[in-house]
């Protein structure tokens, strides 16, 4: 594991957009942040600024991706309210062939599928030199840069839970997770989840881009099932499930 303990936040606002890579003109969002929007808006937090146009960074800086990359850093996602979804329209403008923003006629109305009062628990496994840091900052509120949701105009309000041990799970049969699991990461015979206990919740599965690199490839899909009114969801667990005292089991993406 990558990391002995977690660290635990909470992230919510009035609005979230986290778009799905298969949309195209109708944005629709995911259940749940991804990993990348998470490690993101981690980085605003710490002042870590994103790449130009031509995925460059400035000389001597350590790229957002290799501060929370697959080695060193993993999450996992735990609604704490039912996950709403509403669709509101956005005006664009096209500036492709306008000098001057000031210039810009033409618009066009774009509907978008948005979480409502979304509100999430992060867990946070890291092992990097800015963890003393980014800690400091969560807890003081002191933001490099403003976090938001997916969107910059979908502003996030932070807080620091506390950093827990992370406790191996050794059962082999179905537990209760109060986070989003991992479909694709279960080896076993059996199903992943209990299947009479799905009679009793709704679930989403989305298919979800776990690990991307430095030029945006992916290297890691997964399918993510999240239990949609914030309630418990029964599965095996996997290599990356644990316990956290006063937090129940929880397994990171």
């Amino acid at each position: 594991m990558i990391s002995k303990t977690a660290l635990i936040f909470d992230i919510s606002g009035e609005y979230g957009h986290f778009r799905k890579f298969n949309t195209t003109t109708s944005p629709l969002t995911y259940s749940i942040p991804t990993p990348s929007a998470i490690f993101g808006l981690l980085g605003a937090v710490l002042g870590i600024e994103r790449e130009d146009s031509h995925n460059k960074i400035g000389e001597k800086k350590e790229h957002l991706r290799d501060v929370f990359s697959s080695k060193n850093a993993s999450v996992a996602v735990r609604p704490l309210s039912e996950i709403k979804k509403v669709n509101i329209g956005f005006n664009l403008l096209d500036t492709g062939s306008y000098k001057s923003f000031f210039n810009v006629t033409n618009r066009t109305q774009i509907e978008y599928e948005i979480l409502k009062d979304p509100k999430f628990r992060i867990y946070l496994s890291w092992d990097h030199r800015l963890k003393e840091e980014l800690t400091e900052r969560l807890k003081n509120k002191r933001f490099h840069f403003n976090p938001y949701l997916g969107i910059s105009q979908m502003t996030a309000d932070l807080e620091f839970v506390e950093e827990k041990e992370l406790i191996e799970i050794s059962e082999m049969d179905y537990v209760d997770f109060n986070t989003a699991i991992n479909l694709s990461e279960v080896q076993s015979e059996k199903a992943p989840i209990d299947i009479d206990f799905i009679k009793e919740r709704t679930f989403q599965v989305e298919t979800f881009p776990l690990d991307m690199q430095i030029d945006r490839t992916i290297k890691r899909y997964g399918e993510i099932l999240v239990e949609m009114n914030g309630d418990t969801v029964r599965a095996i667990p996997n290599k990356n499930s644990f316990t956290i005292e006063n937090e129940g089991n929880i397994q990171f993406l």
